[in-house]
């Protein structure tokens, strides 16, 4: 499996593309700016996107997604169905008129293949109400949910400590110690670093 990792926009998101070497169909996750670079990204491995996926939707993960999908010639972008209520609903411009037509929902136990890869959507909300991990064993992609050292922000709309906690105590018993940690900001690690090292995990060790 490839994984490469990009960092865009302002707020520093992670973007990966995930691609199987075989079949060089890949995924792109968390588009959320810079779409030139992203799709030079894509170029550079001589890859087919067949998949755009979102671990939930704040601007920093998903705003270039519309570019991407031109990019590549698709017409889906995959969004928990929370998130996509919670754009729908909120009193700012958060679901643009051009993204709103390629929402695709996917949820628990649904799988995006790509080549021989298979994706598995984890819902983990917390940080928002849709937020989801992506599993690819050994990796796990968490996008806002968990981060090296650190968890994602819970005072945004929709956000809550208490689901969040439930979502992190859910990874501890689900996976692993050897998973790979892709988070959407930061530096990769493993879930037994976490386990070690970071504060919002001391109760789960």
């Amino acid at each position: 499996m490839i994984i490469d990792r990009i960092i865009v926009g302002p707020l520093q998101a992670n973007c990966y593309l995930i691609a199987d070497p075989d079949s060089q169909q890949g995924a792109i996750i968390d588009p959320g700016d810079d779409p030139q670079y992203i799709t030079t990204m894509i170029d550079d491995h001589q890859v087919e996107v067949v998949a755009i996926l979102c671990t939930h939707g704040h601007p920093d993960h998903i705003a270039a997604a519309v570019q991407v999908a031109a990019a590549t010639g698709l017409d889906e972008i995959y969004l928990h169905p929370a998130d996509i209520k919670m754009m729908a609903e909120s009193t700012a411009p958060q679901l643009p008129s051009a993204l709103k037509p390629l929402l695709t929902e996917y949820d628990e136990g649904d799988q995006i293949m790509v080549g021989d890869l298979t994706i598995e959507v984890f819902p983990t909300p917390g940080h928002s109400p849709g937020s989801v991990c992506l599993t690819i064993p050994p990796a796990l992609f968490t996008g806002d949910t968990l981060f090296d050292s650190g968890v994602g922000r819970t005072d945004l709309p929709g956000g809550s400590s208490a689901e969040l906690q439930a979502s992190l105590r859910r990874i501890v018993a689900e996976f692993p110690p050897e998973t790979a940690i892709y988070p959407g900001h930061g530096p990769t690690s493993t879930l037994a670093d976490q386990l070690a090292s970071n504060p919002w995990l001391a109760d789960l060790r």
